[in-house]
């Protein structure tokens, strides 16, 4: 019951305007390890670190090597890890489907369907349409004519990046009408958008980084006009790679090894080396934006031993924290949480207050209105975790020593009337 306060944002960054409206919290990043090249006894991992307990768990072993990519959509990661398409409970680590799935690459959802683009060693169906649930077959997309990458989905509409194999000469962008499930359009942008590949929302533009190909100099950006499918393609003599994400007018990705930014509204580069790569041994192999607390996530790891390290900065480069991956570390994504529905602490801390807060062991609160019959705690995935129940009422503290570190919401019921409030646990 206590779900219904709860609605879980799809965590893909290119839903940016939701949160003008919404109340946002980062529950965790989730991280993916490609595992030791050629070692056929390390296998792919996905762990997850918590932002406020600042602890990285291992979740879950998924025997394949390499990961291509991932997606996280509320409480479960979709993992395309070598020929392997993997649905994983991000609170048990349970693997709640898998199929094979030869070249499987990126994803996106709309409503309940998985959108799944493909690759070599594919040569042909590089879209499908799978159920959300249990990953089954909807509709595959053969109008698409070549290799695909990611996958934006605004309103009814899918944009497809279509990069082509590795001797790709031009970079183009397929349209799926999602809720007839048709194939719409595909737009060739020419050879200035070969390696087309990670895209953002921004506005009423799509924004697609154009990776510089191998033993290539420069690298682009394309802008497509939503509202009249005008496109303008920026091109930049630097090495481009993978992009984290997008905010306050600024795209933050990988520039000739580093990570730097670059404004969206001059298309020009701020900041060449932002986060620079200062290890000898290890690259920078995954990088994800948080907007919610405005920090840049990035693994620097290699395709051997040893692990590699993971490295959180503010977003004028200051590292702020650190957290554990793998060998190969190869993707990150993070999973958000609106919590929206949920009554407001600030409006009712006048009627409620909870001491200490943060708290270890017991948790006090005081009310002006008498003697509390139910308290519920629930966590950030909307279970409740505690429950007390007492028609003759009772009084605090509470003991919360079984909870685990991180962040809580405390519900008490007084004379039928219901207050919420926000707590942490140490």
């Amino acid at each position: 019951m206590q779900n219904f306060y709860f609605r879980i944002l799809l965590s893909a960054i290119y839903f940016l305007p939701v949160f003008a409206t919404a109340q946002m919290v980062t529950k965790q990043i989730v991280i993916a390890n490609g595992g030791e090249y050629s070692n056929p006894n390390d296998f792919v991992t996905i762990n997850v670190f918590d932002p406020e307990t600042q602890l990285t768990t291992n979740l879950a072993t998924i025997y394949t090597q390499s990961v291509q990519g991932m997606f996280v959509n509320g409480n479960f990661a979709y993992v395309a890890a070598q020929d392997s398409l993997v649905k994983i409970n991000l609170e048990s680590g349970e693997k709640v489907a898998a199929i094979g799935l030869s070249g499987v690459n990126k994803f996106g959802v709309y409503q309940d369907k998985l959108i799944v683009t493909r690759q070599y060693p594919v040569t042909s169906g590089f879209v499908q349409i799978r159920n959300l649930i249990d990953l089954s077959l909807i509709k595959t997309f053969d109008e698409v004519s070549d290799e695909a990458y990611d996958v934006i989905v605004v309103a009814d509409s899918a944009y497809i990046s279509v990069t082509g194999g590795w001797a790709a000469t031009a970079g183009k962008l397929a349209i799926l009408d999602m809720k007839n499930e048709v194939f719409v359009r595909e737009t060739d942008f020419g050879t200035a958008a070969v390696g087309i590949s990670k895209g953002f929302q921004n506005g009423n533009e799509l924004l697609f980084v154009c990776k510089t190909p191998y033993m290539g100099t420069s690298g682009s950006i394309i802008k497509y006009n939503l509202n009249n499918s005008s496109s303008t393609v920026s091109t930049f003599q630097h090495i481009l790679g993978k992009a984290a994400g997008t905010i306050n007018g600024q795209l933050y990705l990988m520039i000739d090894g580093n990570i730097g930014s670059i404004s969206l509204n001059e298309m020009a580069i701020t900041d060449i080396s932002l986060i620079t790569d200062n290890s000898p041994n290890l690259d920078i192999t995954a990088c994800a934006l948080d907007v919610v607390n405005e920090k840049i996530y990035a693994s620097f790891s290699y395709w051997i031993s040893p692990d590699g390290t993971g490295k959180i900065f503010d977003l004028n480069g200051n590292e702020t924290g650190q957290y554990d991956v793998g060998i190969s570390s190869e993707d990150l994504a993070v999973n958000y949480l609106d919590v929206t529905g949920f009554p407001d602490a600030g409006e009712v801390t006048q009627q409620i207050s909870v001491y200490p807060n943060p708290c270890l062991n017991t948790l006090a609160f005081s009310s002006a209105f008498g003697r509390a019959s139910q308290l519920s705690v629930i966590d950030l995935a909307g279970k409740e975790v505690l429950s007390i129940n007492s028609s003759a009422g009772f009084n605090s503290p509470v003991d919360v020593s079984i909870l685990k570190p991180g962040i809580y919401f405390l519900r008490i019921n007084v004379d039928e009337q219901g207050f919420t409030t926000k707590f942490v646990k140490q």
